[in-house]
């Protein structure tokens, strides 16, 4: 193992828990409560899992400047850079712990909490360039390994009740942190109504590309009810207690394709704006929003054999945009003037969709529409400070229109295999109309972008005694534009990933996948159109270097 003769020795509170585990021979527990009505449980899944990278990384997206000195990953690198060379870039253990009680089936609490430790975020890492914004250069920041080094965090904890009120009506409540999806969109749900429901785990879906949005969306603080007024009518609403971001992969990891990223990066951001015009951007922090302000409505319809729903919500953006601001004062002790950068999520998002869902057979189409008012867009440089009192620029936001199509299919036998599945969707956007007062408006971006994603299982079942195989392959590929309102990739961009999943037992989990990024190798932020002046967002896939091999083996005790 290629770093192991730099890592020091740590012994992790999960790892301690996953001994313990194993050593005990635990497993998922009924607690005997001596009454009938009261049930609880408590559950704990253990993941142990590996990343290993294919290919040494691309030099134009690892080093800050290439042979003739003109800036090509400057700022943005630390991650490839950190994991330079070919071999195991994430050697982790993940706990998954999840108590339940329920008393006559109505009432009751859950609480869910997750820890993990990546051995690969500990010690000295590969990188050798010394203008990748950490000190010394083959140095993890304390908050990168933090971040996607060693954690834990609270999931759900939510208090429950269900009350029948007669005549076939009956109400549900839910009090605390839990996740909510409105809506039938599966792979793109940040295209959908479930946008406003609330933040996602980008890293997670990066380490984790054939997720679906159920499982990347975060739980956050609220309230939430459905009220059943009969077997085809029901409503629903939502009060958010607290606005959160999304979870991006922390700079100076892995998948990290960004030195300047919201959630805590203490990286300092170079900027080159002409002879004698070099600064050094410090973070300053988020300029986060106000916690009020978002909740939602429902009302779903079942229709024959077609289920309705109609939407209104109201959500803080989840992800920012940003900024920087050059300082006055003199050049410090490197020779740099001042500056800082930060992320700014202001503005408030109305969505109105609808959707429906029917089966034909073994087939299930669903379509979604939904239009946003006072969208945030994907603005270009929000560069100030040219002068004194220059006010921030002001970033463009818009009305936009989304549509998202998915189907589930299951097939029989075939000369593939016994029995097979494919799940999929296609999720376009489209600006309607934008206001853009300061002329911010990223130039590179489209009206309209396209972007698909599928997933074609076969199956083969006691391939041996107690072991059954499937054969995930997966595709995420942009069809078309390069969105003004996702930050999606470019047109032709995306991911492949083919894998093999075990289950031995019915309480084994094996998985081993491999994914290779599509699209040309383009640093997130692109230096080479501009030269002498202000840099743009990449136009390809800043992961192009990073194909990866991954295995995991999961149990739940």
């Amino acid at each position: 193992m290629r770093r192991n003769n730099k890592l020091k020795e740590h012994k992790s509170p999960a790892l301690v828990i996953v001994c313990a585990l194993a050593s005990s021979g635990a497993q998922a527990i009924e607690l005997e409560t001596g009454n009938s009505d009261l049930s609880v449980r408590f559950d704990n899944t253990v993941k142990l899992s590996t990343i290993y990278r294919t290919r040494n990384a691309d030099l134009g997206l690892a080093n800050s400047f290439n042979s003739s000195s003109a800036p090509t990953g400057l700022g943005q690198n630390a991650g490839d850079d950190n994991f330079r060379k070919k071999g195991f870039v994430s050697e982790r253990v993940d706990l998954l712990t999840e108590f339940d009680a329920v008393y006559k089936r109505n009432f009751g609490f859950r609480i869910g909490a997750a820890g993990w430790y990546d051995r690969a975020l500990h010690g000295r890492s590969d990188a050798i360039d010394r203008s990748n914004g950490q000190t010394p250069p083959d140095a993890f920041y304390r908050y990168t390994t933090r971040e996607a080094g060693q954690k834990a965090e609270i999931l759900d904890a939510f208090v429950f009740g269900g009350w029948d009120l007669g005549d076939g009506r009956r109400i549900t409540t839910r009090l605390g942190q839990h996740a909510l999806q409105w809506g039938e969109s599966l792979f793109f749900g940040e295209n959908a109504i479930a946008r406003a429901q609330g933040p996602i785990d980008i890293y997670k879906l990066l380490a984790t590309p054939n997720a679906q949005f159920k499982e990347i969306i975060r739980p956050v603080p609220q309230i939430s009810t459905q009220l059943q007024l009969s077997p085809q009518v029901s409503v629903g609403a939502y009060y958010q207690f607290r606005w959160e971001e999304d979870r991006l992969a922390p700079a100076g990891s892995y998948f990290s394709t960004s030195n300047t990223v919201w959630g805590g990066s203490p990286y300092f951001q170079p900027m080159q704006l002409g002879p004698g015009a070099a600064y050094s951007l410090a973070a300053t922090g988020d300029r986060k929003p106000k916690n009020s302000g978002q909740f939602g409505l429902q009302m779903k319809l079942r229709m024959d054999e077609t289920d309705l729903g109609f939407y209104y919500a109201q959500f803080r953006p989840k992800a920012g945009q940003l900024y920087g601001q050059l300082g006055s004062g003199p050049p410090g002790a490197n020779g740099l003037l001042p500056g800082e950068w930060y992320y700014g999520f202001q503005g408030n998002v109305e969505v109105f969709g609808a959707s429906a869902s029917r089966s034909f057979g073994d087939l299930n189409l669903s379509v979604e529409a939904s239009v946003r008012d006072n969208m945030p867009l994907r603005s270009g440089q929000m560069l100030f400070g040219f002068y004194p009192g220059q006010l921030e620029p002001r970033a463009a936001t818009g009305k936009t229109a989304h549509l998202n199509l998915s189907w589930l299919a299951t097939f029989g036998p075939s000369f593939i295999a016994q029995e097979a599945s494919m799940i999929g969707e296609v999720a376009w956007n489209r600006v309607l109309s934008y206001n853009d007062p300061d002329k911010t408006l990223d130039s590179g971006r489209t009206r309209d972008a396209t972007a698909i994603q599928m997933i074609y299982t076969p199956t083969y079942r006691q391939v041996a005694p107690g072991l059954d195989l499937s054969v995930p392959i997966g595709l995420r590929y942009i069809l078309n534009g390069r969105s003004s309102v996702m930050s999606w990739d470019a047109k032709g961009t995306g991911s492949l990933t083919l894998g093999v999943d075990a289950t031995y037992l019915q309480v084994w989990q094996i998985s081993l996948n491999y994914t290779h990024y599509i699209g040309p190798k383009t640093p997130y932020i692109d230096y080479s159109p501009s030269v002498g002046s202000n840099p743009n967002y990449g136009w390809g896939n800043p992961l192009a270097d990073r194909n990866y091999v991954s295995l995991s083996v999961r149990r739940t005790f």
